[in-house]
């Protein structure tokens, strides 16, 4: 079971949003394979259901943006999904790759060494969806080494309730109030606070909880354009990180967080190796 707070020794965990997503790959084998290469500590994939009750790992519920399929994964059988390919949002040249099953990305990533924050993004009633991603999660080993993550902070409570012992986050875009309060209502480990909402009170309130602190970013050249302008987030950033602010940076691009956590004189944390 990998730390959740890693600031505490100086290390910072290093999440590739849908694996490493930038060159136009996303939640498949050469995004997860490339994180790796990169030094990522986990990788953010999402879930979906099939008609005929499959997990398959992809990000929209639509196949139209995504790959070369069309129509609602939730109405078509996972058979149906088997034939069509990824394909890059922004149009650039990949290799298509299969809309694989949870329990497949689970092994390859086991194998790889990646931990991995799984975000549920369906809507469903009763507890056999969450029932079945933790009997495959337990299944293929992973179970110690995956966050359970969503907005919707209801599905949190309820997994620790079928598995106490499961790890979660909370995302979360908006300036809470306070903070710990709002994990602890969901019974969270980690809170997620994206760019540009995260400030240094939040962090010090999770931490007072032993709640992990979790930064999603942007990709580094929609900040490129506004450092021209003469605001520097990452000036920002680096006071965060070595404040030990920070417990887990979430991009798309891995090779960049992994080199700016180290420019600040800080390691990537390594999980240990999967049993």
């Amino acid at each position: 079971m990998f730390d959740l707070l890693p600031s505490r020794s100086g290390r910072i965990l290093v999440c590739g949003h849908r694996g490493h997503s930038v060159d136009g790959h996303e939640n498949s084998r050469p995004a997860f394979r490339h994180a790796a290469e990169f030094g990522a500590s986990l990788c953010e994939i999402d879930l979906r259901m099939t008609r005929d009750d499959r997990l398959v790992v992809f990000h929209d519920d639509i196949l139209d943006n995504a790959s070369s399929g069309a129509g609602l994964i939730s109405q078509l059988n996972h058979a149906q999904i088997a034939g069509f390919r990824t394909k890059a949002r922004d149009d650039a040249p990949i290799a298509g790759q299969p809309i694989e099953p949870f329990e497949d990305v689970l092994t390859f990533c086991r194998d790889l060494g990646l931990g991995l924050i799984v975000e549920i993004k369906d809507k469903f009633e009763g507890t056999a969806y969450l029932e079945e991603v933790v009997g495959l999660l337990r299944q293929s080993g992973m179970f110690d080494r995956v966050l359970i993550s969503s907005f919707d902070w209801t599905r949190l409570r309820d997994i620790k309730r079928i598995a106490p012992k499961m790890r979660t986050m909370g995302i979360n875009y908006h300036r809470l109030v306070d903070p710990a309060a709002a994990a602890r209502s969901a019974s969270m480990d980690v809170m997620n606070t994206d760019y540009p909402q995260f400030a240094p009170e939040i962090a010090d309130d999770l931490h007072a909880a032993n709640i992990g602190v979790s930064h999603f970013l942007p990709r580094p050249e929609f900040f490129a354009l506004r450092r021209g302008y003469g605001v520097d987030y990452f000036e920002e950033l680096d006071a965060y990180l070595r404040a030990g602010l920070i417990d887990m940076l979430v991009c798309d691009d891995v090779g960049w967080a992994v080199d700016f956590v180290t420019g600040c004189g800080l390691k990537v944390a390594e999980l240990d190796p999967a049993p």
